[in-house]
């Protein structure tokens, strides 16, 4: 045994001299990570900064601007939105996306660095005067990289010469802001999100599986680590304190014993969260994904929107809507075959009855989607869907499995709840005894099948938030607990790895002491 211990130490010591920095990086980005994260232009904010629709400039039905854009097949989706304050319908096809003016029929190309500029200064008015051009990126850039709303070509990047040194992207292809960052953004970016996930763009761009790679055998290297540490450290553990110096229940001393105590008292945590962290690789498909997938959504949305099924015209279902809200962008979307145009407004409490207006829309509110029937002979506004109408999209999507249980859930569940800002809580969730034992989420307000779940993807859900995130429901919906608890807990991570620096430090300076000696001495002799 003691033999044993001796070579786990030799392994844990080599490999801690290697990986202790990391450990550093990681903690101390982790707890960046618990208050900032990326730099984001998110949909509130998005949807705040666009112009209120005119209803009276649509002169183009969906159809008429779909033939004039020369696109046979159906849509995979269609939004109604706004180019330079001008209403425009944009098809989103598989290879690409469309964009048609809704008042000519004319086809919209790229836009260029001007207009570009004209967007942004559109968006950010107090930056009229003083936003300015700073070049096009053919290749994603630190924070464009993965950004869900980037397309194919090349962003304008645009300086808006505020005091937060501001920079908004400009999609080339379809006018869209596609994200904004500001000096403390970018800050905090680097310090969290760009250290933790080693996000840096030589790494990442174009170097997808390397980056990959190094993320997930060196996250398994830290578990070694981790692991080997803990045996050694409860093997050297002594209760009855047999190390006769004082009552020392460890043989160490100096900054070794201050290493075995916060091994002792954080190691299990360092280990779960180097474990949980790889896991948010999906390393060699350990577990299935959720979905919904692709099938699962057109069984309920349809392959394509059929835009002769919208006999409503947009421009009246606009006027329906500002009798309540104030629309700045239409999605067309199906149910089960049924049309809808649908809006997202700011989310309010049930027992306010306030209108929507532009001052409600704050890039901080959350979210609620708003339907209006698209196929009727006047547009009326769709309060939701019943609890038939969604029973009977689950068992589509589903291929008409028999339901196992059926539950509304106005406050979540384990699985769909308040991660971020905008989730829509109120869905039905489905459950069924097929083989993966699906769950099935769907929002009451549009259809939308927004979350599903499998056996195998559940049991990861706790491998990994309920480890990484310290996710599970009592405490991570109590802040008081739990921001006290996970930046302890980071803390004694981060002293845990400091330490593990000092003694790697001083016992690699005396071996390269000894040798540099023996070198001398060996000089010296001969």
């Amino acid at each position: 045994m003691k033999r044993a211990i001796q070579a786990l130490m030799y392994v844990h010591r080599y490999l801690g001299v290697a990986f202790c920095l990391i450990f550093i990086i990681w903690f101390a980005s982790g707890i960046v990570m618990v208050f900032k994260r990326m730099p984001e232009y998110s949909m509130q904010e998005r949807l705040s900064r666009l112009p209120p629709l005119n209803a009276a400039a649509i002169r183009l039905t969906p159809s008429e601007a779909l033939e004039a854009a020369g696109l046979g097949d159906a849509p995979r989706r269609v939004f109604l939105t706004s180019l330079n304050a001008r209403p425009v319908y944009r098809f989103v096809v598989d290879r690409g996306s469309a964009t048609v003016s809704a008042e000519t029929g004319d086809y919209v190309d790229t836009v260029d660095a001007q207009a570009a500029v004209a967007i942004a200064a559109g968006a950010f008015p107090e930056s009229r005067q003083s936003a300015r051009y700073r070049g096009a990126l053919d290749e994603p850039d630190q924070w464009t990289i993965g950004n869900p709303f980037r397309v194919t070509g090349a962003l304008h990047r645009i300086a808006l010469g505020d005091v937060a040194g501001t920079d908004v992207y400009v999609a080339e292809a379809t006018g869209d802001i596609v994200m904004k960052t500001d000096r403390s953004s970018r800050l905090w970016g680097y310090a969290g999100p760009v250290m933790h996930w080693f996000y840096f763009t030589p790494l990442r761009a174009g170097r997808g599986p390397l980056w990959s790679d190094l993320i997930i055998y060196g996250s398994v290297v830290g578990c070694l680590v981790c692991l080997l540490g803990l045996i050694v450290g409860v093997y050297r553990f002594s209760v009855t304190g047999r190390y006769r110096r004082g009552t020392s229940i460890t043989p160490y001393v100096g900054w070794m014993r201050w290493h075995h105590y916060a091994g002792l008292a954080f190691g299990v945590f360092a280990f779960t969260w180097v474990f949980s962290g790889l896991l948010t690789m999906s390393p060699w498909n350990l577990f299935p994904q959720g979905g919904p997938t692709l099938a699962q959504i057109q069984a309920i949305r349809g392959e394509g929107v059929l835009l002769d099924r919208f006999t409503v015209a947009p421009s009246a279902a606009l006027v329906e809507l500002q009798r309540r809200y104030q629309p700045r962008e239409v999605e067309l979307l199906q149910f089960m075959g049924a049309p809808f145009y649908a809006i997202d407004v700011p989310a309010r409490a049930p027992d306010d009855p306030s209108p929507n207006s532009a001052a409600e829309m704050t890039p901080a509110a959350g979210l609620s989607r708003v339907l209006v029937s698209a196929d009727t002979p006047a547009p009326r506004v769709k309060d939701g869907f019943s609890l038939e109408e969604l029973v009977a999209a689950a068992r589509a999507a589903m291929g008409g499995a028999p339901t196992l249980d059926v539950t509304w859930l106005t406050d979540g569940d384990a699985y769909y709840y308040q991660r971020g800002r905008g989730r829509r809580a109120t869905v039905l969730r489905a459950t069924f005894n097929d083989e993966a034992g699906t769950w099935l989420y769907l929002d009451s307000q549009d259809g939308s099948l927004v979350q599903a779940e499998v056996r195998g993807s559940r049991a990861e859900r706790w491998l990994y938030q309920g480890l990484h995130s310290l996710d599970v429901p009592w405490l991570y919906q109590r802040p008081w607990v739990w921001y006290p608890a996970i930046i302890g807990l980071s803390l004694g991570g981060l002293a845990l790895s400091l330490t593990s620096v000092i003694v790697g430090w001083t016992w690699l300076r005396g071996k390269v002491t000894r040798a540099v000696e023996r070198l001398r001495a060996r000089r010296v002799s001969a």
